[in-house]
Formats: structure tokens, sequence, C-alpha cells
């Protein structure tokens, strides 16, 4: 196996590592999606972030001294795409690789930060 980006080629199917950490966790409304992705565990960003309270689902600007607490999931390309879509990437959200503190790479939805001038900061990093 050799190591591609965010994730493994495993034959000719390629999977990435995403880092979630809003509905898409374990328990929350759009979870399901992951059902046939492998969850790594729980992990936290570096903190260079922040988080910020969008009423029904939080979101991540990319900017910050926050770490981010979320889970890790190996997602198919398909899968990958997927999210994407629900996520409104590249319109709403965007897609960004980040490194996590154990040096794992992932994939992780951040905003435009340039859009929330007055944010509701969810301090801890944490949601849900």
């Amino acid at each position: 196996m050799k190591q591609k980006q965010s994730g493994l080629q495993i034959g000719s199917i390629k999977m990435n590592n995403l880092f979630v950490y809003g509905t898409l966790k374990k328990g929350f409304s759009r979870n399901t999606v992951l059902k046939d992705s492998s969850f790594i565990g729980q992990v936290k960003t570096k903190p260079l972030f922040t988080m910020i309270d969008l009423v029904y689902f939080p979101g991540v600007l990319e900017i910050g001294n926050t770490s981010i607490y979320g889970e890790l999931y190996r997602v198919s390309d398909e899968t990958l795409q997927y999210c994407d879509a629900i996520e409104g990437h590249p319109d709403f959200y965007k897609r960004i690789e980040i490194k996590l503190p154990n040096g794992v790479s992932a994939w992780c939805y951040v905003l435009d930060h340039a859009k929330y001038e007055d944010p509701l900061v969810i301090s801890s990093g944490k949601w849900g």
C-alpha cells in the first residue's frame, strides 16, 4: 500500500482520511453517509482553527488558535464525493487537507473566514 495525499491506495481503490466535527459524527443526522466507511477514532486538530455556531450545525474557520475535536474516518472516493455534495464543496464549505497532531493527513471541511465577520464562537472546539 502506498500513501497518497490524505489516504491510502489499496489496489485500484483510493481510500481517504476524512476528519468530521459536526453532523457527520456518530450519533448525528448525517453519520449514515459514513456507514460503509472505517471509523478510525476520536481525534483533535492542531490549534489552528476557530469553530463557529451556525445554529443547526458547526463550521470551522481556517484561522484561529483552537483545536477542533472530531472523528477520523477512512472513506472511499465515492463517499468523499458524496460528502462534498452534502457539505456544498466548494461553494459553501471548502475541503482542505490538514495534518493532525499525530502526523496523519486528512480532509476537513472549512468555511471562508472572510464571510463571517462576527461569528458566535464555540471556544471549546467541541460541538454536540
